[in-house]
């Protein structure tokens, strides 16, 4: 029993360690050693951290950003919040940006709001990718949003409201997937029929292909 007490002491001492060279390996000169103080702090849910962290979404290095937003997914700290959406909006590489969107969908429903701001993105998969966030996070407040990018000018956005709206599963959501079913994109317009075709849709779903048969 006294071994394994002991044994315990030495590996947080171990990680208390690891944390506090983490903190100070985020000002490092080097860009590999400041990603690398990212993941680790995320790994620990060192929430100390949060702000010095928040701090790099700005960093030079792409792949500092990356494991920056990866690391404040996983803090927990719902400060991030507001950083982490501004910084979705502005990253121009969309692997790393696809890093805060998840992270935005970790920190829950506080990332609710900024995601609906950006469903007006001016980038097709920034509107793409926060529509898809929304239906992750089940939000039934961007339901009407949603129903309103089914007309979106790019099909991307499309799908990906479909998806969330399916996700959702409200049903004035679905009643709109029934109207997709008519869209003149086929991508579009197949999106909509998988999603309606899941139990307990059958219904939406065959009145939607009614109506298609009677206007064309």
């Amino acid at each position: 029993m006294k071994s394994a007490v002991v044994a315990l002491c030495l590996l947080l001492l171990a990680c208390d360690s690891e944390v506090k060279e983490a903190r100070a390996n985020l000002s490092s000169t080097d860009p590999a050693v400041r990603a690398e103080a990212c993941r680790v702090l995320g790994e620990h849910g060192d929430k100390i951290s949060a702000p010095r962290v928040i701090g790099l979404l700005m960093d030079e290095d792409a792949d500092v950003r990356k494991q920056a937003a990866r690391a404040l997914g996983r803090l927990g700290d719902e400060t991030a919040v507001e950083p982490l959406a501004r910084f979705y909006g502005q990253e121009q590489i969309e692997d790393v940006a696809d890093a805060a969107v998840k992270a935005l969908i970790a920190l829950g429903d506080s990332s609710v709001q900024p995601l609906l701001g950006l469903t007006r993105a001016g980038r097709v998969w920034v509107r793409a990718g926060a529509a898809r966030a929304l239906g992750k996070l089940k939000a039934r407040a961007a339901v009407d949003q949603l129903i309103w990018m089914l007309e979106d000018r790019e099909p991307d956005v499309r799908i990906a409201a479909v998806h969330a709206l399916r996700e959702i599963g409200n049903e004035r959501g679905m009643e709109a997937l029934a109207r997709a079913v008519e869209d003149e994109d086929p991508d579009v317009e197949g999106a909509a029929e998988r999603a309606l075709s899941g139990e307990g849709y059958e219904e939406q779903l065959d009145k939607a292909k009614r109506l298609a048969r009677l206007r064309y």
